[in-house]
């Protein structure tokens, strides 16, 4: 003879210990393997400019590098007495060229067309003080040698002439 409260009388009570077993088990779990975390970002932002200057150009670039060190502590073990704790630290590194920027310096275009001109002008002058010396030394030559032809035609002309043989 058979109880028939029995057999749903241990379903039921099966069904609540697998119930009562799965709650525990997710409200312990985490708590079992887990370890506790302890997670630090440094972040070092560098900004480096660089102005190059090439005659009229003038370039202006910025770099941007990053330097991103992520730390965590880690704590494992479930007691006071075996825990251990190691430092984990992964680091990253990123350059990036920000900004750059080309610029036609007018005012270096001023003076150096200033100095062109200048040099240019200054150029001019010598090659007309040349000039007029050259052609005081060519006027020079000219008279030196008009007068050595004239002392040796005088010098002939004595030489041509009869002596007197009175």
């Amino acid at each position: 003879m058979e109880n028939s409260a029995g057999p749903a009388y241990l379903e039921l009570k099966f069904v609540t210990m697998k119930k009562l077993y799965y709650l525990s088990l997710l409200v312990f779990y985490p708590l079992m393997g887990l370890s506790q975390n302890n997670e630090t970002v440094k972040e070092i932002v560098t900004v480096k400019r660089v102005i190059t200057n090439n005659g009229q150009n003038i370039t202006i670039s910025e770099e941007q590098s990053t330097e991103q060190i992520k730390g965590r502590l880690v704590v494992s073990g479930d007691s006071i007495v075996n825990q251990s704790s190691k430092e984990q630290n992964i680091q990253f590194n990123d350059t990036v060229l920000a900004e750059e920027q080309r610029i036609k310096d007018s005012v270096n275009q001023a003076e150096v067309a200033e100095l062109i001109a200048a040099r240019a002008a200054e150029l001019e002058a010598s090659i007309e003080t040349q000039r007029k010396k050259a052609e005081v030394q060519k006027k020079a030559l000219e008279q030196a040698f008009k007068n050595q032809i004239e002392d040796l035609k005088t010098k002939r002309k004595a030489l041509m002439k009869k002596p007197d043989n009175n």
